[in-house]
């Protein structure tokens, strides 16, 4: 079993588009989708989306493995906060942070009429501006905690999980910070962590596996990719240069350590399918991009199952 990202070429934007995208992952081997369109940004599903994307999964034979939640109307990485943005449920502007609880519930939603038990959602911390004012730390974490208390009701209710993703753009130390305070404030019923690869090669470097052993009986969700370099210190500083390296590439074309990562994964409490979060470059054909990534995440099994033993 293994799971694919519906961005992995993009949005479309056709009805049509959007049919053919899970035609394409169910004929290249794939039984799972991660649901990724609108990750970013503030589009709200109707319900009748909902019912239409899970008749087209049933028509595949697809089912889901996790949805992407949104944080919000898109803004840049977040290193420093420079104001409000639209329905984020970190914002101090206690209406808008309510718009972006308002949004999640709408991912919770898409999550339960498509039968999954996750959406993954990304924490941005304005680190720089936590560094130079720590009452604005206390504030923000304040303010998202205020979300997620308000969140996990809803998200028992219905079965489904909140997995916070390490991020591509903040330093192992305030993420550590990070998961640890959310970690002594709820249960594991209610939330875990996503584990990109991918961020966490390029972020972390040589303790690229530090937050996966840390947590470990928290994964509930992975983001499995590669990627080519370990930037250096300057790469927090320059946003263009970030977006740059997060590559996606399918596993094994890259430096990231599968082996080690797969033994921790083996004593966590993930559930199958293993979940690949890819990107299509014009290298090769779309097809040959698809079959290339479903054997590498066959590979990944052979591998996660022999430490299952």
């Amino acid at each position: 079993m293994l799971a694919l990202n519906t961005d992995y070429a993009g949005e479309g934007k056709t009805l049509s588009d959007l049919r053919e995208t899970l035609k394409k992952i169910a004929n290249a081997g794939f039984s799972h989708i991660h649901w990724c369109h609108e990750w970013d940004g503030d589009y709200t599903y109707s319900i009748y989306e909902m019912m239409q994307i899970r008749q087209w999964m049933d028509e595949e034979g697809l089912k889901a493995k996790a949805i992407h939640a949104t944080k919000g109307t898109r803004k840049p990485c977040g290193d420093t906060y420079v104001g409000d943005f639209r329905r984020d449920y970190t914002s101090e502007n206690e209406y808008n942070r309510l718009a972006g609880v308002e949004l999640i519930k709408n991912r919770v939603d898409l999550a339960y009429a498509l039968g999954t038990s996750e959406i993954v959602l990304h924490m941005l911390l304005p680190y720089l501006t936590f560094e130079k004012d720590p009452a604005f730390e206390e504030r923000f974490y304040r303010q998202a905690c205020a979300s997620f208390d308000e969140l996990q009701s809803y998200c028992k209710t219905r079965g489904v999980r909140i997995c916070i993703e390490n991020m591509l753009d903040t330093p192992i130390e305030h993420q550590i910070k990070q998961f640890d305070l959310l970690f002594s404030r709820y249960d594991r019923e209610y939330m875990g962590i996503c584990i990109d690869t991918g961020h966490a090669l390029i972020s972390n470097g040589p303790r690229m596996l530090e937050l996966p052993e840390r947590y470990c009986d928290r994964i509930y969700c992975v983001h499995l990719n590669d990627n080519l370099s370990i930037p250096s210190e300057s790469y927090y500083r320059n946003e263009a240069l970030m977006c740059s390296c997060d590559l996606h590439m399918p596993p094994f074309d890259g430096k990231y350590h599968w082996d080690s990562f797969l033994k921790i994964l083996a004593k966590s409490p993930y559930e199958l399918p293993l979940l690949l979060e890819l990107s299509y470059h014009s290298e090769e054909t779309e097809e040959q991009f698809l079959k290339r990534s479903y054997q590498a995440g066959c590979r990944l099994m052979e591998i996660f199952q022999s430490y299952q033993k």
